[in-house]
C-alpha cells in the first residue's frame, strides 16, 4: 500500500494536471497517476488553439480566465506554455452575422476584448486572405495558441513544486468503492488509497468506470490533423475558425500551417479503442483540407503536407465537458468529455474541479452547467452555431 493521499487524479493530460496544481495550491496532499507520460494522450496532439469564442457566459468566462493564465502563465503557474499571440478570426457566411453579433455582445459584457470585423477589415488585419463568402468576423487580437505539451508539464512541474506525486509509468486498472465511498485506486503497482478520486482519463474514462456500472456519455472521436508548409512569401496569419469552409487554421513554427475541421460530422469517425485506432490521416482527407484552405489563402496552392497525424477528441452529445461527482460513489469525480475545448479552458477547469472538491458544490456555480446528469435531465449545453466543436 503506498502513502496515503487526499485526492488522487488518474490521467496526466493538460486538465489532470491543472486540477492536480490548483488542489496543490489550496494544502490537498495530491497523488496524479499516468500510465505513460505527462500529455500523452489527446493533449499532446492538440492543436492548443486560445480562443475565448463561446456562445454562453459561463464559457467564456472561463476562457477569459483561462486567456489570463496562459498570457501570463510564468507569473502566475511558473515556467512557459510556448503561448503565441497571433489574433484569433472567427468568420461566418452573409446569413448567420446577426448572430455573430449578439454573441460578440455576449462576449463583451463579460470583459473578452473582442469586436465584429468586415471584411475588408479582415483584409488589413490578414492580408493574404481571401474573404470572399464571408459577411464578417469576430476579432480577438489577444487570441493565439500555445505548446500544448509544454504547457502540460509545466503545469505538472508547478504542482511538484506544491508537494504532488507524479506517479508516471503507472496504470490505474480500478477504482476501489466501499459501503458507497472510494477508498483508492489499484493500479499496475499497487493499491494507493484516498478518499476522493477524479477520472481525467479523455477517451479512457468508459473503461475506468465501467466496472462501477457508470455508463460514460461520450465516445471517442477520430480528429485529423494536417501540417502544410507555406511560401516563403506567406510569412504569417492569424488562427482562423472559418464556417464558410469549416476548418480552423493555425500558424506553426517552421512557416507551416495547421489545418484541421470544425464540422461536428468528424465525431462520425468513432472508435471502439482508443489504443488500437488509425492514427495515420487517408490522402482525400488532407486533399480536402488543402482544398478548403486554399479556398482562404490562396497562396497556400505552393504549399505541400509536411506531416499529418490522427488523434481523439472525448465528445459528449453538448460537445461540452462534464465536470462533476458522480451519483451513487461518494468522492468519486470526473472531469472529462473536453470535446476539443480540453486544452484552451483546462485552467478555469482544474480552478472548479479543485473547488468542487475542496469546498463542494454551491447552487448557482457556474460548474453546474457541466453535470453529469444534465444529459438525463435534458439540460444540455446549447450555443448559437450548428458547429457545436466550437461552441
Amino acid at each position: 500500500m503506498k502513502e496515503n493521499s487526499d485526492v488522487i487524479i488518474i490521467g496526466g493530460g493538460i486538465n489532470g494536471v491543472s486540477t492536480a496544481f490548483y488542489l496543490a495550491q489550496q494544502g490537498a496532499r495530491v497523488t496524479l497517476i499516468e500510465k505513460r507520460f505527462i500529455a500523452s494522450g489527446p493533449t499532446g496532439y492538440s492543436s492548443a488553439i486560445i480562443r475565448q469564442h463561446y456562445s454562453n457566459p459561463v464559457t467564456a468566462r472561463m476562457a477569459l480566465d483561462s486567456l489570463r493564465v496562459w498570457k501570463n502563465f510564468n507569473e502566475v503557474i511558473g515556467g512557459n506554455c510556448g503561448f503565441t499571440q497571433c489574433g484569433f478570426i472567427i468568420a461566418v457566411q452573409p446569413p448567420d452575422v446577426e448572430g455573430l453579433k449578439a454573441n460578440i455582445r455576449l462576449q463583451q459584457s463579460v470583459g473578452i476584448q473582442t469586436s465584429f470585423v468586415s471584411p475588408q477589415e479582415i483584409k488589413e488585419i490578414d492580408p493574404h486572405a481571401d474573404v470572399a463568402g464571408i459577411g464578417g468576423a469576430a476579432y480577438e487580437p489577444e487570441g493565439g495558441y500555445c505548446d500544448a505539451a509544454t504547457a502540460a508539464n509545466a503545469f505538472a512541474q508547478a504542482a511538484q513544486r506544491l508537494g504532488t506525486r507524479m506517479e508516471i509509468g503507472v496504470e490505474a486498472t480500478r477504482i476501489q468503492v466501499e459501503s458507497g465511498r472510494v477508498v483508492g485506486v489499484e493500479t499496475s503497482q499497487g493499491f494507493y488509497p484516498a478518499p476522493h478520486v477524479v477520472v481525467v482519463a479523455g477517451p479512457w474514462t468508459h473503461r475506468l468506470l465501467s466496472h462501477l456500472g457508470v455508463e460514460f456519455p461520450s465516445i471517442a472521436a477520430r480528429i485529423k490533423i494536417g501540417f502544410y508548409r507555406r511560401p516563403a512569401q506567406f510569412d504569417r496569419h492569424c488562427v482562423w475558425g472559418d464556417f464558410a469552409n469549416q476548418i480552423y487554421l493555425r500558424p506553426e513554427t517552421g512557416n507551416l500551417t495547421l489545418v484541421g475541421s470544425i464540422s461536428p460530422d468528424e465525431a462520425n469517425d468513432t472508435v471502439a479503442d482508443p489504443d488500437n485506432f488509425r492514427e495515420t490521416v487517408e490522402l482525400e482527407v488532407l486533399a480536402d483540407f488543402a482544398e478548403r484552405a486554399v479556398k482562404r489563402f490562396p497562396a497556400l496552392e505552393q504549399s505541400h503536407v509536411l506531416r499529418s497525424y490522427a488523434a481523439l477528441y472525448d465528445v459528449t452529445p453538448d460537445w461540452h465537458p462534464i465536470l462533476d461527482g458522480l451519483p451513487g460513489v461518494e468522492g468519486l469525480y470526473v472531469c472529462a468529455g473536453s470535446s476539443g475545448h480540453g486544452f484552451k479552458l483546462a485552467p478555469a477547469a482544474g480552478k472548479m474541479m479543485a473547488k468542487l472538491i475542496m469546498d463542494g458544490k454551491k447552487q448557482d456555480d457556474d460548474i453546474e452547467l457541466f453535470s453529469f446528469e444534465r444529459f438525463e435531465k435534458g439540460n444540455l449545453v446549447r450555443g448559437q452555431y450548428a458547429y457545436s466543436i466550437v461552441g
